[in-house]
């Protein structure tokens, strides 16, 4: 029997979201709700949930600050937040979930099913935590490490290690500056938009590449790379490419 606890300090939030919850998703039998982030551990602690949303934003302490307190995370996690870009790419770059609020009764119906299908370690939630906790406290989002989690483990990456992103069906290939590579269970259009703003662009629907690692485009068409790999660069994206490179 699945079981959920709801952290927010805003009652009509709780409310709304225990309704949608309890209305649609029968997989979920029980639903709790702490509207004081200082009760928390406690009640986590007593009820034992084996899902928590928590809120970002709450007095007393945040949702982080909530985290950083409890001694074992036995659950998982969906981040809820009003919108706060910053808060977002780390906890996007540390590949966990998140509800923007007024949560959306689609968006909460899929973030569910990602966590029922997920069959992710707890442990692997602790070190993608910890990732959270760096990124947060970077001083600026140029220095948020990504996590990719794979079977073997977590790993974390800068994004200026990174030479390319290859699209593999519904997998991403990343390929790095010391010849590693990862593959990870998500789709290339998932990391596009992460990595856009961190020097990357899409040269073709299956390769996303970092810019600083593109040496010249060749007379056929091709990008090549530092590390001598080429990726194609489409017509419909020529254009983009080289203005990009200037």
């Amino acid at each position: 029997m699945l079981k959920v606890l709801l952290i927010d300090d805003e009652e009509r939030a709780t409310d709304a979201l225990r309704l949608m919850i309890e209305k649609t998703v029968p997989e979920i039998k029980q639903v709790l709700v702490c509207n004081d982030s200082r009760q928390a551990a406690e009640i986590i602690h007593t009820y034992q949930p084996g899902l928590v949303f928590l809120d970002i934003q709450m007095p007393h302490m945040n949702g982080f600050e909530l985290l950083e307190k409890l001694p074992n995370k036995n659950f998982k996690i969906i981040f809820t937040t009003a919108y706060n870009e910053y808060a977002i790419q780390a906890i996007r770059f540390s590949a966990f979930d998140y509800l923007l609020k007024p949560i959306d009764l689609e968006e909460l119906q899929l973030s569910i099913h990602r966590f029922l299908e997920s069959h992710e370690d707890y442990r692997q939630q602790f070190d993608l935590l910890k990732n959270i906790m760096h990124n947060i406290q970077a001083p600026s989002a140029d220095e948020f490490r990504l996590a990719l989690p794979t079977k073997e483990g977590v790993h974390f990456l800068m994004p200026a290690e990174i030479i390319r992103c290859e699209a593999i069906g519904n997998y991403t290939k990343f390929y790095t500056e010391k010849g590693k590579t990862y593959l990870i269970s998500k789709t290339l259009g998932e990391y596009d938009m992460l990595l856009t703003p961190h020097n990357f662009i899409r040269t073709h629907k299956s390769h996303l590449v970092n810019k600083k690692s593109i040496s010249f485009i060749d007379h056929d068409g091709f990008a090549v790379l530092k590390d001598n790999s080429k990726v194609e660069v489409s017509r419909r994206r020529k254009e983009e490419v080289m203005t990009a490179l200037k």
